[in-house]
This record gives structure tokens, sequence and C-alpha cells, in this order.
């Protein structure tokens, strides 16, 4: 069960999303509407028949002197009792988390809003400066999530930055410190050991199944996949499993806040600030 989604739900999460003046994309939009349209679990029902039970169970032992009214109000309490313990025990635990709509229903519905703080989805990265030689790269798997952190670089403090999307899972080298952040999917966990095989030292900021795996986390579940290349080097077998599975959760599930701290702690693991005491990662 979920709840409807409407302009008015679209535009409180929108709202959620911008607060503090953050920026977002079109599919964190979607993600986050689609949060907010859920309606969780309940065990009412049975917690119901469990109180019902017991309840029933203490009238009948007030009424024991009374044989009949005993044996019925007792038995009928422990079968409430059993069948409430029993449901409770039968519910099913969920993998992932059920999504209100497809990203392409959104996009035909509720497309042509504009709320505050929303990414034009047709925006194009700028170019990185070449002249900047000591800048930090941000290697993204998707061009979704490159302009999401494009846009939300003023919030945080990475000094000079380029944004860059990979192609066909490379990207040229950069000068300078690099960092990929990208989907816990088989061609994004694949984009770093791509970019380190073309010689690219490279900082993971990206999201890995063991980070995901969960109800908390909205999994999208398919057929089972295919990973374009062995990714036992950087990923553990049950993590690797779960990419086999056909699972995989997306960048644009985070908040903006949240997915630029993830390319801020990469950051200052290659380049600790003063006083960190710790040593670049190699």
């Amino acid at each position: 069960m979920a709840l409807p989604v409407t302009p008015l739900l679209v535009e409180d999460a929108a709202a959620a999303l911008a607060s503090g003046g953050w920026r977002y994309t079109q599919r964190q939009l979607y993600y986050a509407t689609c949060a907010r349209a859920e309606t969780p679990t309940s065990n009412a029902a049975s917690t119901g028949e469990i109180g019902l039970g017991v309840l029933l169970i203490l009238v009948g032992l007030i009424l024991i002197g009374i044989k009949v009214a005993f044996v019925l109000l007792v038995s009928l309490g422990v079968a409430l009792l059993l069948t409430g313990v029993i449901g409770r025990l039968r519910r099913p635990v969920l993998i992932g988390r059920v999504l209100a709509v497809s990203f392409d229903e959104f996009r035909t519905r509720f497309g042509d809003l504009r709320p505050d703080g929303l990414i034009d989805p047709d925006a194009t990265l700028a170019a990185p400066d070449p002249s900047s030689a000591d800048q930090t790269t941000v290697i993204c798997d998707t061009p979704d999530t490159a302009s999401m952190v494009a846009a939300n670089l003023a919030h945080v403090d990475l000094g000079v930055v380029a944004v860059v999307a990979a192609k066909d899972g490379s990207a040229a080298a950069p000068d300078g410190k690099a960092i990929v952040l990208h989907d816990a999917s088989p061609r994004g966990c694949a984009l770093v050991l791509n970019l380190r095989d073309e010689g690219i030292a490279v900082e993971d900021a990206g999201l890995r199944p063991s980070d995901v795996d969960g109800p908390s986390h909205q999994v999208i579940e398919g057929a089972p996949a295919r990973l374009p290349r062995d990714l036992s080097s950087l990923l553990r077998p049950d993590e690797i499993d779960w990419l086999l599975s056909g699972r995989r959760v997306e960048v644009a599930t985070l908040t903006p806040e949240v997915a630029m701290d993830h390319v801020l702690a990469a950051v200052r693991r290659v380049d600790p600030p003063p006083g960190d005491g710790r040593q670049p990662a190699g």
C-alpha cells in the first residue's frame, strides 16, 4: 500500500530536498517522492489479536468457578493469542522498499513541474578548466549524478573541483586527485577498476552493496545480472552475489547533502586536512 502520488506530495518532497539551498535532480525528486508515498507496515492486527486473547484469558480466570465460561474464554483467548503471534512471525521481511510509481510514469505526470532547487534535466556540465593543475576531479558513472555534484559544489569545501561523467565505463586521465562517485550497480562498481586499469589513481566514494542492502534503502530488483568484469578485487563475494541477483541502488536515492558527504569524505581520505594525522590513501 502507498499514498497516491499527487503534485502536493511531489512539492513536499522537493521542499525537503531543497532545504538549506541544496540542488537536486529529477531522479532524486522521484525517489524522495516515492519515499513520502510509502505507508509503513503495521503489526496492528496481530497486536490486537494478542491483546484480545490475553484479555479473554484474564476474564476466563476471573470466571474460573463457572466451568463452561472458563473453558470457552480461555480456549478462545489462547487461539487469538497464538494467531497474533504466528501473524507476527509470518510477516515477510522485505529486502527493499516498494516504489509507488515507475520513473517513466513520474516523468510523464510531473516532468513539467519546476520546484525550487530542481536542476534543469537538460542542463549540460561545464568543461573542466585545463589550466587548473591542482584540482580534484569527481568522476561520476552517470550524467545525472554528475549534474547533482556540480550543482552543489558551493555547499562543500572541496577546493578547485572539476566534475565529469564517465563515458563507456572510462574517463580521460585527470590532473591531480580523482574521486569516483557511482551507483551500487555492476556498471558503477566496475568503473572504479576500469579507471585504475587506465592508470588513474582514484578514490572510491561510491555506493557498495554492503552499504545499501536492506529495507532502509530503495533497492531496485531486476533480472539476474551479468558483471561487465571481475569485481573480486573490489567487492566481497556476498556483495558480488548481491549484484548478480539483479539488485542495485542508485546515488539518486540519497539526498544531495548525503551524496556530497560521500565525496567530501573521499577527498579527505586522499588529502587529509592539516592536523588530521592520517596518511593519504594509496
